[in-house]
């Protein structure tokens, strides 16, 4: 289909609202606390059931990551973000 139709957004949306349940779901099995503090489990292993999942979103240009940031802007979520680029894109140094 054509783009500009929020294809990647509804995805992304649905990825995040997942994250959201899931973290919740962690939190209600640990009795609220929802934070892995490396402690041993009851079998004495870490279970390490309280990770946050992380949802690693790529994209071919700047452009399109450009977009896809300001269309999470017009939804309920607001995930941490690290955006990786280039040196062309962000290397001040001329001769790099």
């Amino acid at each position: 289909s054509s783009t500009g139709t929020g294809k990647s957004a509804a995805i992304l949306c649905s990825v995040l609202a997942w994250q959201r349940y899931h973290v919740l779901r962690q939190q209600n099995r640990s009795g609220g606390g929802g934070k892995d503090d490396g402690s041993p489990g009851r079998n004495g292993e870490n279970e390490g059931a309280n990770q946050k999942v992380k949802i690693i979103y790529c994209s071919r240009t700047h452009s399109q990551v450009a977009q896809m940031v300001a269309s999470l802007k017009s939804t309920p979520y607001r995930p941490r973000m690290a955006i990786l680029g280039s040196r062309e894109r962000l290397c001040i140094h001329k001769s790099i």
